[in-house]
């Protein structure tokens, strides 16, 4: 995509139309699509959908509100044109942490299971770079409500080829069956590196990252944008987060340089927010995340120094969106404890959505049959301006949204607040 911010913040229903209609206690605002719920009952057999996320280990604070949404979504619709619709949770953490192996064996065990036509998910690029090319062979429709990493579907990343990955080596088989709704890492970490520089004021920054895949690469666009806007980066530094837990030398290192903030490209699962703990009468200024912070674990890892962090998170909040509203009740109706609302429960429940509007149009399209796998691929492929909560979203050619959106998130009285959303261009 050609990178063009768009420095008006959107006013709350334009990025977000209304939330599509669903069967059962979830339903929006507006008429259900071609795939919306069935008036009768099920009758033709079972169709699942299931999701792949970390739902235990330290990015449980993300994985689990965001699988919330997809069981929102799917159990709120109930039928679809006669098929029964049930969702099935799969965990891709291991030892406590995201792995991509057993993400792989997830996809695998999907694809055994011949009622199991779409996925939402995985959460974190790493895994997704290991999941794509095993649902390719298996032709089975993945969204990813959280993905970033621009390798996943593009061929080059901040001006250099990509290589590891390389959407052409993730697609074996040919064909494209992954999709994302979230805004890449080319708008993400400029995105903060914006926000760093004109709204903080922050003129010298430390940049860390857990030299993953997602971690690093939003590291290195933070980076690069600051450094473009006229700012300093006065340390940068990639650690294995699995063996380093002081980072005290870095950031007394940074404080010695002049640093006024440090950005962060880690998730909680990669301990992002551990630092943030360790710049107590060290640092004292601001600590920035990409989504992978914006959740409960990373206040918690923070501690009594949990004030002055900023995220982003790759897409818009539902709860700014009027025409949402419904939905979001009736959500928070059915999970009813704090933590169960995350930074991407509702695009996943989007997700969701877009993957039961493709299946229905597949449906059709095979005579009010059950689709085959690549028939649902397809239809996925032409999804067009479908209004659901957290925006209105068409595909491109790569399996992006046309039309991505950023937010930008602070920690306030111990929990994380909505600062701002803004379009960052498209395709």
């Amino acid at each position: 995509m050609q990178r063009s911010w768009l420095l008006t913040v959107l006013a709350a229903g334009s990025v977000v139309a209304g939330a599509c209609a669903s069967g059962g206690t979830g339903g929006g605002a507006s008429a259900a699509p071609s795939g919306g719920a069935a008036t009768g009952g099920a009758s033709k057999g079972e169709i699942i959908i299931a999701s792949d996320l970390p739902v235990s280990g330290a990015d449980a604070s993300d994985g689990i509100p965001t699988q919330n949404g997809v069981q929102f979504a799917v159990e709120s619709t109930g039928t679809l044109k006669g098929f029964k619709l049930t969702w099935k949770g799969f965990d891709d953490t291991v030892n406590g942490a995201h792995d991509p192996q057993k993400g792989a064996q997830n996809v695998q065990q999907m694809l055994n299971d011949n009622k199991i036509l779409g996925m939402v998910g995985p959460f974190n690029s790493n895994v997704a770079a290991a999941e794509i090319p095993v649902g390719n062979r298996g032709s089975l429709a993945m969204v990813s409500p959280s993905n970033t990493n621009d390798c996943l579907t593009k061929p080059d990343f901040g001006g250099k080829p990509c290589t590891d990955p390389n959407p052409k080596n993730l697609r074996p088989a040919g064909g494209n069956n992954y999709f994302r709704i979230a805004a890449a890492d080319s708008f993400q970490g400029p995105a903060m590196a914006d926000y760093a520089y004109d709204t903080l004021k922050l003129t010298k920054v430390a940049v860390w990252s857990d030299n993953e895949i997602f971690g690093k690469g939003v590291a290195d666009t933070f980076q690069a944008e600051f450094i473009k806007k006229g700012g300093q980066v006065v340390v940068r530094q990639d650690f294995d987060t699995k063996v380093t837990n002081d980072w005290k030398p870095f950031l007394t290192d940074a404080k010695s340089k002049g640093a006024m903030g440090v950005y962060a490209g880690a998730t909680s699962g990669t301990k992002a927010c551990i630092p943030r703990a360790q710049m107590a009468g060290i640092i004292d200024g601001p600590y920035m995340t990409p989504d992978g912070g914006v959740n409960s674990q990373c206040i918690k890892d923070a501690g009594s120094n949990a004030a002055s962090m900023y995220g982003t998170v790759a897409g818009a909040n539902a709860e700014q969106n009027p025409d949402a509203k419904a939905t979001v009740d009736a959500f928070k109706a059915k999970f009813t404890k704090k933590d169960d609302l995350g930074s991407y429960t509702f695009m996943a429940y989007d997700c969701a959505k877009i993957i039961i509007d493709a299946i229905g149009r597949a449906i059709d399209a095979n005579g009010g049959n059950m689709p085959s796998r690549q028939q649902v691929v397809t239809a996925l492929g032409q999804t067009k301006n479908l209004k659901l909560t957290t925006g209105t979203y068409t595909f491109d050619a790569n399996g992006d949204p046309t039309t991505p959106t950023m937010s930008i998130f602070q920690t306030k009285s111990g929990d994380w607040a909505f600062i701002k959303q803004f379009g960052v261009g498209g395709s």
